[in-house]
């Protein structure tokens, strides 16, 4: 009997260091490229053109990124050494360049507000070495586009829907995706999370399915938060099958984090299926601090959660990471209820991180607003 209560002991004292949060860890000593709790390793920094962009997608081992001047294809073969291999010389907004490109490989969707009316212009990516433009379709003045279908059709965070069938020769469709829908067509993006399931960053999240009818989706579920709050970004891990939804919000230009950040977000997808519904569980948001503790004093861009993703091999719950501007990378543990604790954390020097990609299951690309790319690696 003694001997299983010194086992059950050890086994209780191994979970409970196990769940050591962020807050409680050593501070890394600070690299060339920033700060970050002892779990976090910088890598290494690839610069973009000056001001940078936030906008990227990851397909296979190539890495499709914009910056205010140009689309650059790189081969991450190896996830250390991205090697960029093609460029489009292509000017964007000056400041907020694209974000959240999408691609299957073949064609690239590449929204371009500088060019007013703001057109939607579709890029031949299939030769990394000479992405070409093929189409533009003007007016389309939609902050991001998402491939849907293999992107055979383009969903605009505007409602607008457009047939890449032909993607020389794209079709604008007569009607939005969320005409005649609770959540309507004022979004911030849209997420393909499995082949013609959508799911809209709406104050009103909504699931559709575009699968039969994709000129026209059917609504199959909404979520809420009670103050209606703006959504940004939306992320349901497994192809939908998973049961956290992750959400972000974004609530820009307020240097104090008091101000009430935009958060990060787990809904309950349990039961959608007959309830139609998906339930607000935990939020989590950045405070500010003194930056040895992993916070910034103050921020110039807000608090606010970007776009997140997460971590390879998430299921029921895991590690996500997320953008938090000048709070840089934040890793968060998703718990199996749900709730939500930070894991670890990367600010980098006079940076605002936009977005995160993992290319391994250790290996992430943050893309940055003032400084480009920093590879880091997330240790368990």
């Amino acid at each position: 009997m003694k001997r299983i209560i010194v086992v059950t002991a050890l086994v209780a004292f191994a979970l409970s260091s196990l769940s050591v949060s962020a807050a409680a860890r050593s501070l890394e000593a600070p690299s060339p490229g920033g700060i970050s709790s002892d779990n976090v390793e910088w890598v290494k920094h690839i610069p973009f053109s000056a001001p940078s962009g936030s906008g990227g997608r990851l397909v296979g081992r190539y890495f499709y990124a914009l910056d205010s001047t140009k689309l650059t294809i790189y081969d991450t073969k190896d996830p250390l050494n991205p090697v960029p291999v093609g460029f489009l010389e292509n000017p964007h907004e000056p400041v907020f360049t694209r974000e959240d490109v999408d691609t299957n490989g073949r064609i690239l969707l590449m929204p371009n507000l500088a060019l007013a009316p703001g057109p939607l212009e579709i890029v031949d990516v299939e030769d990394k070495t000479n992405p070409t433009i093929i189409a533009s379709v003007p007016n389309m003045s939609n902050h991001t586009f998402t491939c849907v279908l293999d992107c055979k059709y383009a969903y605009g965070s505007e409602g607008f829907i457009i047939d890449l069938t032909d993607p020389t020769n794209p079709i604008v469709g007569e009607k939005k995706w969320g005409d005649g829908k609770a959540g309507g067509n004022n979004a911030h993006d849209v997420t393909e999370v499995a082949p013609g399931i959508v799911l809209t960053a709406t104050p009103q999240i909504m699931l559709l399915d575009a699968r039969k009818d994709p000129m026209n989706p059917k609504l199959l579920a909404v979520g809420m938060t009670p103050d209606q709050r703006f959504q940004h970004t939306a992320a349901w891990p497994r192809m939908g099958r998973d049961r956290w939804i992750l959400m972000a919000g974004e609530t820009n230009f307020k240097p104090r984090c008091s101000d009430n950040g935009g958060a990060f977000m787990t809904f309950d997808s349990k039961n959608w299926q007959k309830t139609g519904t998906f339930e607000l569980i935990d939020e989590y948001r950045v405070s500010n601090g003194t930056y040895a503790d992993g916070s910034p004093v103050a921020n110039a861009l807000g608090c606010s959660s970007h776009w997140h993703e997460p971590r390879p091999g998430f299921r029921n719950g895991g590690i996500v990471a997320a953008a938090f501007f000048e709070h840089g990378t934040r890793f968060l543990d998703v718990k199996q209820d749900g709730s939500i604790e930070e894991a670890g954390w990367f600010i980098p020097h006079g940076g605002s991180t936009g977005a995160v990609y993992w290319r391994t299951k250790n290996i992430l690309y943050a893309t940055d607003y003032s400084r480009g790319i920093d590879i880091l690696r997330f240790k368990d």
